[in-house]
């Protein structure tokens, strides 16, 4: 963790901002229906692909150790997209909120 900016007191303001804000991962909560504590923050857009190193809170993500290191192998993988959003949660539903299973039937 010593690379920039994670070594910041910036990025560890930043950090503890996102924790106090969201204190359980929200990947936990979202795919498995579990509440776990968030020990981790991570950007939604990686910094190496274009995302702001500090930017504002909605855009990064309080995640478990777990997620977070799925979602980091998942982009060294060359995985592209919203992570959050791939696949479906336990009961099978799909978790991207656009997708046509998701859309409000128009009657």
């Amino acid at each position: 963790m010593a690379k920039w900016p994670y070594s910041t007191a910036r990025w560890q303001r930043l950090r503890r901002l996102k924790l106090q804000a969201h204190p359980l991962c929200e990947a936990c909560m979202q795919q498995y229906k579990q509440i776990e504590p968030a020990t981790e923050v991570d950007h939604r857009i990686p910094i190496n692909g274009g995302g702001d190193p500090f930017p504002a809170l909605e855009w990064l993500a309080s995640l478990c150790a777990r997620c977070h290191n799925s979602k980091t192998r998942y982009e060294q993988l060359g995985g592209e997209g919203d992570w959050m959003h791939i696949g479906c949660d336990i009961y099978g539903m799909p978790n991207d909120p656009s997708h046509p299973w998701n859309r409000e039937k128009l009657k």
